[in-house]
């Protein structure tokens, strides 16, 4: 038994020996096969692409040896007789790569050019290669240099790419004369550089422009310097040995590279193809590594079969069952008339049909080994593909328009269905996607937009649409609106005079003219013929505020169409008449409202055309009446129709310590208006500013003249500041200016704020405040205890003075609520160390009440009403004669 056992153990050891040879064997042979194979691959991969690299360079040379030829005959043409600047632009079509012609004489100055800017330069022949002292009738080049032309030119030393540069070409002719003249023309690098680009990219190699002298002109290498010589070390020994060569070279970056290179047969120039030889390899190299993987995988198969020899069998028969499954699926996608693509379980392309290649530009070789992403456009986020597996993992199947990219950059609308393909056992294995190209249909049914919803000849929306919007914005209650008919005064004269096809080219320019006038919001449509409705949905909360802008819009639309149009060649003109009916004049319903806007409309009409008319005749009396205060109210400063009363204010003995500035308006045909009537419209206009920088003026004027008399030099002027004002930027600025410019004393000048100011300050206008404090001018809080009155105002803000308001004054002798208010701020303020001016003090018994609370300043009739200077300055020479100053 022993002996047996010895002899199983000896067979044993023999025949894992054997076993252990045959693997090692066949691993050996396997790996000299597999390397033998790589190598002669990788040796056909060099070969390709040096062809390819010798047909590229060839075309290039072709299409450089006819570029210069087109160069060469232009040259010739502009310096064959004398020629003017004017007549060589003629030259420059035959060649749209030449930027610039010019002529040189003999002395080396440019006399004639398409640039005027080059006339008078002088350029030296010794740049220009071949070098020559005497006149030689070749095409000579100059190295490359930066900027557009001659005039602007310096010799580039920079990477070929960055800025603006030309190539500098010579050609010497003679004239009938005898005489030669050098023709100069500066040559466009981009022309050249585009189009080496659309034959090598970047990653794939570089293509560069040199000289005979091996210098480089242009490159599509943006590290490369013009001037020198590239990092090809044998270009120029290869050069001087043969016009046309390629070969293999290790550039000093470490880079190795195919080079092909071939000199111009006529001209000075050699155009060299370098392809990176890593690029070059890449597919070789990524076919290796699988063919790598794929031996090893085989191998450690055959090294299992002694263990595994039932599971190779099996996989064997899966595999088989692949390809007969990958056989199917082939065989139904080529033969559908769809595009196809195939994927595995990672969304890897497998194979896609002609249809595919057709619909969307990637051939096989493009698609295969992508994923879908490769169609992406963009236009969809993750929502929508996280929707689409979902659909395609829970149904197996996903349907649906889809916005893809095509090979070109085109984006093209298609549909697309998913299925998932599933084993015996129920397991996907591939997916499948249908694409059809639906552009077509997308257009058609835009184009069945349009003609529903849309006017032919104006493309602007028709009824139908403008009905659709004007019923949305009517159903919004918080906002109001309106509506404008628009209708062309004597349109069908035009029709009858110049025919239809000028009536509807100024109806197209009326339909732009009025689109870039209104917001964004709004809507201009087209009703037919020359009418035209402008529906603003939002124009303010008030009826008056939308009346306002609505009329302010109306006249901006009219003076809009007013202007000239240029109907092919006619100069024309025509006016508009614009019917406007507001939502808030009858029940907001689309046909009443349509009704009152065309009634409108025959209101202006009728009214003479050319005017915007509202449906409400009051409210249009109201409008009108407004736009005529805010015209005449532009003119005020201009025409000096604004001056200052002035109130005084007394202190607790009855002396004038000082007045109230108060503006007052006389206009030669309103009248005398009052503040009421012209400060609201002067702060919603913001014209309260230029007038408010007037008043501060007027008043400061006024202080500087105060101080040169005795009697009236310890006299302050209060001054009302209008929230507009404050929000300037340069306010603080603008007062620095005119105390300096006028000589008043800052400390006499008193700035009222109201309390609204402060309501909207934000932070701004207490920084102000305190710069205003700063310069030395103090401050009033005015009309206290009337609007959103806060404590924190009297602590933090750098206030003087609050000024008590004429409602509590005047109610404090008969309501105790008054009373008691008056008693508080009179307290607070001292406590606070304020000072507090009582406004409206009309009686001596309200005078004495005050003084009995503490009260020591005080303004109102009593004291004096709002005067002229003439009637206030002898109201203090007589106060100052009694001797109360």
């Amino acid at each position: 038994m022993s002996q047996y056992g010895s002899l199983q153990t000896r067979l044993g050891l023999h025949q894992r020996a054997t076993f252990v040879m045959v693997v090692v064997l066949v691993l050996l042979f396997t790996t000299l096969a597999t390397a033998s194979v790589q190598w002669r691959l990788r040796s056909e991969a060099l070969s390709r692409q040096f062809a390819l690299a010798n047909l590229t360079v060839r075309a290039l040379e072709d299409q450089l040896t006819q570029s210069l030829n087109v160069v060469e005959r232009t040259l010739l043409l502009s310096g064959s007789t004398r020629q003017r600047s004017d007549k060589l632009r003629a030259f420059l079509q035959q060649a749209p790569y030449i930027r610039s012609i010019a002529l040189q004489n003999s002395q080396g100055v440019v006399e004639a050019s398409t640039n005027a800017a080059n006339l008078g330069l002088r350029l030296p022949r010794q740049q220009f290669m071949p070098q020559s002292t005497e006149p030689l009738g070749v095409l000579r080049t100059g190295p490359l240099t930066a900027g557009r032309d001659f005039a602007d030119s310096r010799l580039a030393g920079q990477p070929a790419q960055s800025g603006i540069s030309f190539i500098p070409v010579a050609l010497d002719v003679m004239q009938d004369d005898q005489r030669w003249v050098t023709v100069l023309a500066a040559l466009n690098t981009d022309y050249f550089l585009n189009f080496y680009d659309n034959h090598i990219n970047p990653q794939q190699g570089q293509v560069a422009l040199l000289r005979y002298d091996g210098s480089l002109i242009i490159s599509t290498d943006p590290q490369a310097l013009p001037g020198h010589r590239g990092p090809s070390r044998l270009l120029a020994a290869r050069l001087a040995q043969t016009d046309a060569d390629s070969y293999r070279e290790t550039w000093p970056d470490g880079r190795r590279v195919l080079t092909a290179y071939r000199a111009s047969r006529v001209y000075p120039f050699v155009l060299a193809v370098h392809l990176d030889e890593a690029s070059a390899l890449a597919a070789w190299r990524q076919e290796a590594w699988r063919t790598a993987w794929v031996v090893a995988g085989v191998l450690l198969l055959l090294l299992g079969v002694a263990t595994l020899y039932f599971l190779r069998f099996e996989r064997l028969a899966r595999a088989r069952a692949r390809d007969e499954q990958d056989l199917r699926i082939a065989a139904a996608a080529f033969d559908s008339q769809e595009g196809i693509f195939v994927t595995d379980t990672r969304s890897m392309i497998l194979r896609v049909n002609r249809a595919f290649t057709r619909i969307t530009g990637y051939t096989q070789a493009d698609a295969v080994g992508q994923t879908p992403r490769l169609l992406s456009s963009g236009r969809h986020g993750p929502a929508f593909y996280a929707h689409l597996w979902h659909q395609l993992l829970s149904h197996g199947s996903w349907s649906g328009e889809i916005w893809n990219r095509r090979k070109n950059g085109e984006i093209y609308p298609e549909w697309l269905t998913v299925t998932a393909v599933q084993d015996a056992c129920g397991e996907v294995t591939h997916y499948v996607a249908m694409l059809t190209d639906i552009t077509q249909r997308k257009a058609a049914e835009q184009e069945i937009q349009q003609l529903a919803y849309y006017d032919p000849l104006t493309r602007l929306p028709n009824r139908r649409l403008l009905l659709e919007r004007l019923q949305r914005a009517l159903a919004h209650t918080d906002s109001e609106g309106a509506l404008l008919f628009l209708d062309l005064d004597n349109f069908k004269t035009l029709n009858d005079s110049l025919g239809h096809d000028h009536g509807d080219m100024l109806l197209q320019q009326v339909g732009r003219r009025l689109q870039a006038a209104v917001g964004e919001g709004d809507t201009v449509a087209r009703l037919g013929g020359d009418e035209f409705v402008i529906l603003l949905p939002v124009l303010g909360s008030s009826v008056d505020e939308a009346a306002a802008l609505a009329q302010r819009l109306g006249e901006s639309l009219r003076l809009a169409l007013n202007a000239h149009y240029d109907l092919n060649g006619h100069d024309y003109q025509c006016t508009p008449s614009i019917g406007v009916s507001l939502f808030a004049d009858g029940p907001r319903e689309c046909d009443e409202l349509m009704k009152r806007a065309d009634m409108a409309l025959y209101s202006a009409k009728a009214a003479g055309r050319n005017t915007v008319r509202f449906f409400d005749m009051q409210l249009q009396h109201s409008v009108t009446e407004r736009a005529r205060l805010e015209s005449a109210l532009r003119r005020v400063l201009a025409e000096e129709q604004l001056s200052l009363h002035y109130q005084p204010q007394v202190d607790a003995s009855g002396r004038i310590c000082g007045a109230e500035a108060l503006l007052r308006w006389h206009d030669s045909v309103l009248g005398n208006l009052s503040p009421q009537r012209f400060v609201p419209l002067a702060e919603e206009s913001g014209l309260i500013v230029p007038i408010g920088l007037w008043v501060l003026e007027q008043a400061c004027r006024q202080l500087a003249r105060w101080a040169a008399s005795p009697h009236t030099a310890a006299l302050s002027l209060s001054v009302n500041v209008s929230v507009c004002q404050l929000r300037q930027p340069d306010f603080v600025a603008q007062l620095r200016a005119i105390l300096a410019q006028t000589g008043a004393a800052p400390a006499r000048l008193v700035l009222e704020l109201t309390e609204s100011v402060l309501m909207d300050d934000n932070g701004s206008g207490s920084s102000k405040m305190r710069a205003l404090r700063r310069l030395g001018v103090r401050l009033a809080l005015d009309d206290f205890g009337t609007g959103y009155s806060s404590l924190s105002y009297l602590k933090k803000l750098p206030l003087h003075q609050i000024k008590l308001d004429q409602s509590f004054v005047q109610g404090m002798l008969s309501d105790s609520h008054d009373a008691a208010i008056v008693r508080a701020v009179l307290g607070l303020a001292q406590s606070l160390q304020l000072d507090v001016l009582a406004e409206g003090v009309e009686s001596q018994a309200q005078y004495t009440g005050l003084l009995a609370c503490g009260c020591q300043h005080f303004q109102g009739y009593l004291f004096g009403a709002p005067q002229p200077l003439a009637a206030f300055e002898q109201l203090l020479s007589a106060a100052y004669s009694s001797g109360e100053r």
